[in-house]
C-alpha cells in the first residue's frame, strides 16, 4: 500500500517476458512517463525490464523510470 499523501513511496516493477516473447503490457492511467510517455515494454523472448515507480500523494500518480531493459 502506498503511503499517506505528502510522503513519499516506491516500489520496484520487475516484468519478465517469455519464452516466446511479443507479450504486453498497458500501464493503468495513474502511471506518468516523461513527457506524458509511459516505457514501451521489451518484446524479445525472455527479455526482463526494471522499472521504478514513485507516488507523493497516496498513489493516485505514479511516476515511472526505467531502470533498464532487455535485460536478458
Amino acid at each position: 500500500n502506498p503511503p499517506a499523501s505528502g510522503k513519499a513511496g516506491s516500489l520496484t516493477l520487475i516484468l519478465l517476458q517469455d519464452a516466446t516473447g511479443g507479450r504486453t503490457f498497458t500501464w493503468p492511467a495513474a502511471v506518468k512517463g516523461p513527457g506524458g510517455v509511459t516505457p514501451t515494454l521489451s518484446s524479445a523472448a525472455n527479455a526482463i525490464d526494471v522499472y521504478t515507480l514513485l507516488t507523493t500523494d497516496g498513489g493516485t500518480t505514479w511516476y515511472v523510470f526505467t531502470g533498464g531493459q532487455n535485460f536478458s
